[in-house]
């Protein structure tokens, strides 16, 4: 039974900003067509699909909404999939942008079908825009509402592909960077080697390894990674 009380809040991530987001070559034009739809130009409607970062980029645009004066929601449909759909996407028309993400978990439910296909109707009497994220494409969504379906065949649909090695290894390095860390290629590979090798978990421990070395007033040799990680 799906609990009638709202979540108090649907918090955005500090650390999930663009400038937090590293640039793979092959995600420039995405990543200026969410900025564009983030400052209520370009885009109405914008479908993103694929690998990792997804959550990430959705926030970044609900940031740069919010400090360019915009008004923006991000909601996490995978953790509010048992609440009311209508209370948490009521008033979405009188957004600048409502950013959707994980749409694969509410695929097949009949009440959030239909609220999301409202959602759409009254967001296109209005100058809002909304952003939809999932893992799968709309094709493979297993949508059952056959106009939501047709919607969402309309947006703009782009892909954004799984990171291979090199790139989950520039991206690690980059956010080092940002926090002032220098970890050179050979450091940044012992550590690829021995942990999950997805971004999360590399983001994970570089907070770890920040905090530590803070205080201990140490660099991030491969020996004093050893000694924190007990690897």
């Amino acid at each position: 039974m799906a609990s009638q009380q709202l979540p108090l809040a649907l918090k955005l991530d500090n650390d999930a900003t663009f400038d937090n987001f590293y640039i793979a070559d092959e995600h420039r034009l995405l990543l200026n067509q969410l900025r564009q739809q983030a400052m209520a130009q370009g885009e109405k409607w914008i479908y993103l699909s694929g690998g990792a970062g997804r959550s990430h980029l959705l926030q970044a645009c609900c940031h740069l909404a919010d400090a360019n004066g915009l008004y923006a929601r991000y909601i996490p449909l995978a953790d509010v999939v048992d609440y009311e759909p209508e209370a948490l996407l009521e008033g979405s028309e009188y957004l600048d942008l409502l950013c959707l993400d994980d749409l694969d978990v509410v695929a097949g439910r009949p009440n959030w079908e239909r609220a999301l296909f409202n959602c759409y109707n009254q967001m296109l009497t209005t100058g809002a825009r909304m952003l939809v994220a999932s893992a799968k494409p709309i094709a493979q969504q297993g949508i059952a509402l056959a106009d939501l379906h047709s919607r969402l065949q309309s947006f703009s649909v782009y892909l954004l592909r799984d990171s291979d090695e090199a790139t989950r290894l520039a991206a690690f390095q980059f956010r080092a960077r940002l926090r002032g860390i220098s970890i050179s290629d050979a450091v940044a590979e012992y550590i690829y080697m021995r942990c999950q090798r997805d971004l999360a978990s590399l983001f994970g421990i570089l907070n770890t390894l920040d905090q530590v070395s803070l205080v201990e007033q140490r660099k991030l040799t491969i020996p004093f990674i050893k000694k924190v990680m007990e690897w």
